[in-house]
């Protein structure tokens, strides 16, 4: 394989804020791109968007996009407890080559997945046919904020809007987050799921060939949180038919991103 193939549909730029990295700009993004012949990422979100800076980010997102030789996407932010200015500001962004989806953090807005003050952004999502990635995990009793984005808090906007393509980020975490992730992508024609993140679970991918439409899951890291290599050595080790392997590594992305393969 001597040209670039793999999109990391879970990807972060800028200072993650808990912990020192090395690695936090687009050009180091790049270059580590390059290394592991890695064509497109998904830029999700920075901290900076998180703590309310979106208009500022999203203008150097777009940016870092055109730089890249239009190799890094990007997604928008909405947050409930601000929604009119987050939606105002989406509804400009969506006219931006880079723009490819949204990011919903119900964990870090302290504000459930199922709250009504999540509607506006599904709605918006559905009216410009662009995909929502969410932040999702299971019950957690060192963190108890994560269960505000269980994979089940979604449901009720995933009947509500059958047409928008969704991504359970994380695919639900460990544990029962992860059942019921695996049950949502089977039960539901658009919800996809991505395994960026600390999730090494023993023989995952195996397990999931078995459980999950081969369709459903995206490769994703939570760079610069996680080291790329670690995930895609994970999906090339793993005891799975090619055809599955080219689905999580390029082909899934290609089609809830709308990328050009």
């Amino acid at each position: 394989m001597k040209d670039l193939f793999i999109i990391d549909a879970h990807a972060h730029t800028g200072f993650p804020n808990i912990f020192f990295s090395p690695e936090i700009d687009a050009q180091a993004m790049l270059r580590r791109m390059d290394q592991l012949q890695v064509n497109y990422s998904i830029n999700l979100c920075s901290m900076r968007t998180l703590h309310g800076y979106q208009s500022i980010e999203l203008e150097k997102a777009q940016q870092e996009f055109e730089e890249s030789g239009g190799r890094i996407f990007y997604c928008g932010f909405y947050d409930p407890r601000r929604w009119e200015e987050d939606i105002e500001i989406l509804k400009k962004a969506v006219s931006q080559a880079g723009f490819k989806g949204i990011k919903i953090h119900p964990s870090f807005n302290n504000t459930p997945a199922d709250d009504e003050g999540y509607d506006p952004v599904w709605k918006i999502a559905s009216d410009f046919d662009i995909p929502i990635v969410a932040h999702t995990w299971s019950v957690s009793s060192y963190n108890p904020s994560q269960v505000l984005s269980t994979p089940e808090k979604f449901e009720k906007y995933v009947k509500k809007y059958p047409g928008v393509r969704f991504v359970l980020g994380h695919s639900g975490g460990r544990g029962t987050g992860r059942f019921e992730a695996i049950r949502m992508v089977n039960e539901y024609e658009n919800v996809y799921m991505d395994f960026g993140g600390d999730i090494y679970c023993y023989q995952y991918f195996e397990n999931m060939e078995r459980q999950v439409p081969e369709n459903k899951i995206l490769f994703g890291t939570d760079y610069p949180w996680m080291d790329l290599r670690s995930h895609l050595t994970r999906v090339f080790l793993a005891d799975i038919s090619t055809s599955f392997k080219r689905k999580i590594l390029r082909d899934n992305a290609l089609e809830v991103y709308k990328l050009e393969g």
